[in-house]
């Protein structure tokens, strides 16, 4: 499966980043072998003036992801993400990329329901 996970590093030594419309990047793999099909991406939603939930939410779309790792998602980014079928789990902030893997694998992480409080804009 293709797994997105919002971070704000490249490695999967690199931890989760809990703002998935403004993290920094974000790694896309494969579940059965992210070691060697990561692939770092600039999140495109970073720079804009607004609306970075959804516009990353797109991007996960766009990018055929069928999981998504994050911290939270706002109601909107939680409603496009909905809307295109992407089950998507929160991970805390101190976990590496690969826990979040693991953990995910494990069925040890809380699947998003509900919206978190959306961040409106950079921290």
């Amino acid at each position: 499966m293709r797994i997105a996970i919002s971070t704000g590093g490249c490695g999967l030594d690199k931890f989760v980043d809990d703002r998935f419309g403004r993290c920094p990047y974000f790694v896309f793999c494969d579940s059965e072998d992210p070691q060697s099909t990561a692939e770092y991406k600039d999140n495109p939603a970073l720079s804009g003036t607004g609306g970075a939930g959804i516009a990353a939410a797109e991007y996960m779309a766009k990018e055929k992801v069928e999981v998504l790792i994050t911290g939270s998602l706002g109601p909107n980014a939680l409603r496009v993400i909905n809307g295109a079928n992407i089950p998507a789990y929160t991970a805390s902030e101190d976990m590496t990329l690969s826990e979040a893997i693991l953990a995910w694998k494990e069925g040890r992480l809380i699947q998003i329901t509900e919206a978190g409080a959306a961040h409106a804009g950079e921290r």
